[in-house]
């Protein structure tokens, strides 16, 4: 283990500065890997990274928890995931409740956030793991069964994962279902609103299924009349207010919450599946695509900037600080200004001075709190300074 830190804080506002250093890094010594979003709790950060050292990623995969503000290793989980090449990932969600972290890579963890320490887990193993969408005292997940003749979408309560059917799609040559997100609504807490993708036989279509959880009933399932092609849902949409905004390939479409009536759809360069959507506090909409970044009005769909032709590929999920975004994109560390489209910074990881394949990786959090950045290269845990 080593620890590097470093007092030439990046105060001002001056983009060019050279001098914008982590304020501290952690270096694992084993490498190389580290699959998710750094995870905030308290006074700590997770970060995911291998047990040993093997260039080939097939190393055990476990969790590490740092002290947010000097970088000191404060607990390492108790276990590790038990299988070769299974990983936490990042493009997959967790849920917290409780001080409990609830986690998949295909096995399924409930872990001690104050001490590391597994309180349960499940070895029915779900391949490539699954998203945990929490809501109080229930955890919702989608799948495909191991034969792939199912999709199904299941419930448990918190703390025993005892899974439930909730709803079941048979898969057949002419239609095939892909249940993959879950949204909740604070206006109407029974409703949970499942965005989906269904394979015809010719093309993938996008859907919306909207489910009443106090009563057991589909109250709507339907068609998103998007654009002719093939167009299947990327990543995580994202509601607000009155509207579903949905990260399509090649698309980003925003609908009626309630009918899944199109209200807008507009063209992006590339297809959205690691960076997904941002509504940020700005009010504003953000794609991240394979080949741009745009600034969209939420109401319209209009483009209010975009930068495209950057090659930078998939980036890590946008995040929003202080009218300034961040990612991870073509293996750099990028800041734009959010409302004019201005790059401020774009550099490598401090790590490829060493070695060159410690690029950085596409993971980042933000705590918003203490104008903090969490981000991690193949090596290395980084803490960054926000610019504002």
């Amino acid at each position: 283990m080593s620890l590097i830190s470093s007092c030439s804080l990046f105060k001002d506002e001056d983009p060019s500065k050279d001098f914008y250093q982590p304020l501290w890094g952690y270096n694992f010594n084993i490498g190389y890997y580290s699959s998710i979003d750094p995870i905030l709790y308290s006074d700590k950060v997770i970060f995911s990274a291998l047990d040993e050292k093997k260039n080939d990623f097939s190393a055990n995969s476990t969790l590490e928890a740092f002290d947010k503000e000097e970088g000191n290793l404060i607990w390492r989980w108790d276990n590790n995931i038990p299988v070769q090449y299974d990983k936490f990932l990042n493009i997959h969600e967790y849920y917290i409740n409780n001080q409990v972290l609830y986690i998949s890579s295909g096995w399924e963890y409930g872990i001690n956030l104050g001490t590391g320490e597994t309180l349960f887990d499940n070895n029915h193993t779900k391949s490539n793991g699954v998203s945990f969408y929490g809501k109080d005292n229930w955890i919702f997940t989608n799948f495909t069964t191991s034969d792939n003749s199912y999709e199904s979408i299941e419930f448990t309560e918190r703390n025993n994962f005892e899974w439930k059917v909730l709803l079941e799609s048979r898969n057949r040559d002419t239609s095939i279902y892909y249940y993959r997100h879950t949204l909740f609504d604070d206006f109407f807490p029974n409703r949970i609103y499942f965005p989906y993708t269904k394979w015809n036989g010719e093309e993938s279509r996008p859907n919306l299924l909207i489910y009443d959880f106090e009563n057991k009933k589909v109250i709507l399932d339907e068609p998103i009349s998007i654009m002719e092609g093939n167009h299947f849902i990327d990543n995580k949409p994202v509601l607000n207010g009155n509207k579903i905004y949905l990260p399509i390939h090649g698309l980003v479409a925003c609908i009626n919450k309630n009918t899944s009536e199109l209200i807008w759809q507009k063209k992006v360069n590339g297809n959205t599946s690691a960076s997904g959507l941002l509504y940020a506090g700005n009010n504003l909409l953000y794609v991240k695509a394979e080949f741009g970044l745009y600034c969209i009005d939420p109401e319209n769909g209009n483009t209010l900037w975009s930068n495209e032709g950057s090659g930078e590929g998939n980036a890590s999920r946008l995040q929003y600080h202080n009218d300034v975004i961040y990612y991870i994109g073509g293996a750099k560390f990028n800041a734009v200004d959010a409302s004019t489209g201005e790059k401020l910074l774009s550099f490598e990881a401090p790590s490829r001075a060493d070695d060159d394949g410690a690029f950085f990786q596409g993971v980042m959090t933000i705590d918003h709190e203490n104008d903090k950045i969490y981000t991690a290269s193949y090596t290395h845990a980084y803490c960054y300074p926000t610019l504002r």
